[in-house]
């Protein structure tokens, strides 16, 4: 390094940087430090003067041209979304949030009530907006195909005074986008009501394009820029036969967008959408002065997890997070129940002070842009801004927006992302806290609102339809915990020795929800192990740990746990060229670091359920013999499929049922033996151990393999009832 000190300047300085990390890296290649955002925009490790010449300022000021930077005045408008159908109820929700420092409404209409407020006339709106104050508390209206009808009440609500801060919200595309279908009568009906109504309300805004439904399908961040511009592409020709000018027509327009948990980047998008929407104005002619955007930001809803509900207040706070140093004009935050349902009053209190505290205790909400001048914000901001003004060019060149969503070319586009992405999830390239990584079993979800049944699906093939990231590994979980899938782990040699990999292998599982038992048990021999395998009366085993270990022990494991009676065996960790070998000794299944996750759950959970699904197909063959012909063999088979999940069942209840039944009889002894409140705690133990004992048998009951047990002895039994001869 320079004796006079570090600068960044020099490239002499950068070169005995990179030479040191280089000796840390240890021989592995320098691209290991290098990231990609799923746009293909390479994050590198450094970023410099040399890399964006921010010393020029290509930014501009806040509040100026190109308005990279946002409005000169920092703060924004905290706008929470209210969608429960009952309007008396929402009107209550909307008062508690505007006493709780909530500046702005979204009111989310559906006339159905499955998708939002059930408002159906003017009195509904009437009784959602009643004491509000619409001056200090602005509304904006999610209506989706309803836009044009909402629009008109909420015209006739305000009675000539539109603040700031109102929005219409006609947004055809969108509905379009998220439905399939070509809106040309919506589109028609939007555009009549700006232009009839767009003077006598000049601070409102009227129409609003909407990226929300390219995001929540797994758009990439330039898939959302470019589908917002492009939108407001859209609108702006279709504005113009009725607008004085170009600039006019821009000031009746907003955007909508997504932020995810990725702070700099969803940072560096919200300025890219305000670069690339001042070129576009100014490529129409706009004046400097009115080439601004106008951001309403809503948290992501496709990150969202439904079990272990709780890690998403970190992650809305860190989108929230990203939208106010974005530069949003509002922000959106969702509950942290919202994958679950409704929220109620103390989530709906937890998701507002969360900007409570991001405006005024963080300050975020007094200073304007303070990712500005940062390389790497820079940076990324110009590269998005290129990778989406090609894709917006893709989009023009298909004929618009409408043209290209109508051919199924943006669909495709979007499902690409999308595709790709889950694949980096399912193999733990990206985490989900919570679900992919660190789940907590048996946790109980928080409360929440139950929503109103969705109606009928109308969307066609060529609807974007919204997902969640979580949502496989979700399924799968619920699916296992509902079949009570317990793994026990066969660790070999110390603790520190099969630590690691044990590890591994419990956080593998429990993102299926398969229970560990064992996990940081050492055994002393095999004998030891064996034992406890069977003591455990699990029907899945994993073995874990050194590689040396394994060289020298594997196999028998292997074989001893198969002859004690597991299904199914699996091994954390490479096989290696030992694979044929472990799996000739009884080894079913590898699982280690880079292998695809959900698949290697889905391919244990497809063998519980093998095991199921065998008993319920002789079920069934039983049942069909019953009235036809005899069968003797369709019998032997139910019956050997019976008896094999009744050795199931006694695995299952074993333990269970004898701890709590000998607490019984050893409470009901002491009760006849004691008097006054000793015989009376006597008893109440008692009832207590014969209510865990029922309760153990009906949770069985409800697990997928005493359901098919229960299928097997139903067609059991009508076989001997109608066909009493066959059955002796």
């Amino acid at each position: 390094m320079s004796e006079t000190g570090l600068h960044l300047g020099e490239n002499a300085d950068e070169a005995d940087w990179r030479a040191l990390v280089e000796r840390g890296l240890k021989g592995a290649p320098w691209s290991r430090l290098v990231g990609e955002t799923v746009d293909g925009i390479k994050l590198e490790p450094l970023y410099r003067e040399s890399d964006v010449a921010t010393a020029e300022d290509l930014s501009g000021m806040p509040g100026a041209a190109p308005f990279v930077r946002g409005a000169a005045d920092a703060g924004w408008t905290i706008r929470q979304a209210f969608e429960h159908h009952d309007p008396a109820e929402t009107n209550r929700e909307i008062l508690a949030d505007l006493a709780g420092g909530v500046g702005g409404i979204e009111l989310v209409i559906d006339p159905d009530g499955a998708r939002g407020v059930a408002i159906r006339e003017a009195r509904d709106l009437d009784l959602a907006l009643a004491d509000v104050i619409l001056e200090a508390a602005p509304v904006s209206l999610d209506a989706g195909e309803y836009g044009a009808w909402a629009a008109e009440l909420l015209r006739d609500k305000l009675k000539g005074v539109a603040v700031k801060g109102t929005n219409f919200g006609l947004d055809p595309i969108g509905a379009m986008v998220r439905s399939g279908k070509l809106c040309a009568d919506e589109q028609a009906q939007a555009l009549d009501f700006t232009a009839r109504y767009r003077a006598d309300y000049p601070a409102a805004r009227f129409v609003r394009a909407d990226s929300r439904a390219v995001h929540e399908a797994g758009g990439t961040e330039a898939q959302e820029i470019a589908t917002a511009l492009a939108s407001g592409i859209h609108y702006l020709r279709a504005l113009e036969a009725s607008a004085p000018n170009v600039a006019n027509s821009a000031s009746t327009l907003s955007f909508a967008v997504s932020t995810g948990p990725d702070i700099l980047v969803e940072t560096a998008k919200l300025r890219a959408l305000r670069l690339c929407w001042a070129r576009v104005l100014e490529a129409s002619g706009a004046g400097p002065e009115h080439r601004a955007a106008h951001i309403h930001a809503f948290t992501s809803r496709r990150m969202m997890a439904r079990h272990d509900a709780q890690t998403n207040i970190l992650r809305v706070t860190t989108a929230a997070f990203a939208a106010s140093i974005g530069g949003a004009d509002d922000i959106t935050a969702y509950s942290f129940v919202d994958a679950l349902g409704l929220p109620t009053p103390f989530s709906r209190r937890v998701a507002r002070n969360t900007q409570n505290v991001l405006m005024e205790e963080c300050r975020l909400g007094h200073v304007a842009d303070p990712a500005g001048g940062g390389w790497f914000v820079e940076k990324l901001t110009r590269e998005l801004a290129a990778k989406a003004w090609e894709i917006m060019q893709w989009i023009e060149a298909q004929g618009g927006i409408v043209a290209a969503h109508q051919s199924g070319d943006l669909g495709k586009l979007v499902r690409d992302a999308r595709a790709a992405r889950q694949k980096r999830i399912a193999m733990r390239r990206e985490t989900i806290t919570g679900v992919t990584d660190f789940p907590l079993l048996g946790a109980p979800a928080p409360a929440f609102v139950a929503r109103m049944p969705q109606s009928a699906n109308t969307a066609s093939g060529l609807a974007l339809t919204p997902i969640r990231w979580a949502a496989p590994f979700e399924a799968l979980r619920d699916r296992a915990e509902k079949a009570g899938a317990r793994i026990f782990f066969a660790n070999m040699a110390s603790l520190a020795e099969f630590g690691p990999r044990a590890q591994f292998a419990r956080n593998f599982f429990a993102a299926g929800g398969i229970a560990s038992i064992g996990e940081e048990d050492a055994h002393a021999t095999m004998e030891k192990l064996v034992d406890a395998f069977r003591a455990s009366t699990a029907r899945v085993a994993v073995i874990a740990s050194t590689d040396a270990c394994y060289a020298e022990h594997a196999e028998n494991c292997a074989q001893r746990l198969k002859a004690a009676g597991a299904d199914w065996v699996v091994l954390a960790g490479k096989p290696g060229e030992s694979e044929a070998k472990l799996r000739a000794a009884g080894v079913d299944q590898f699982v280690y670091v880079g292998v695809n996750v959900l698949a290697e759950l889905e391919t244990l959970a497809l063998h519980s359920e093998h095991i199921c699904a065998t008993a319920i197909q002789a079920a069934q063959r039983l049942e069909d013999a019953t009235d036809q012909s005899t069968d003797p063999e369709a019998l032997e088979a139910a019956e050997q499929q019976a008896q094999y999940l009744r050795g199931r069942r006694m695995s299952y209840l074993g333990i269970w049922q004898v701890g709590l039944f000998s607490i019984q009889l050893v409470a009901i002894t002491i009760a006849f033996r004691l008097s006054g409140a000793l015989q009376v705690i006597a008893v109440v133990v008692a009832v207590c151990a014969l209510a865990g004992i029922y309760a153990i048998r009906r949770t069985w009951r409800r697990t997928a393999e005493g359901e098919a047990l229960a299928w097997v002895e139903r067609a059991m039994t009508r076989y001997a009832g109608l066909r009493p001869e066959r059955s002796k």
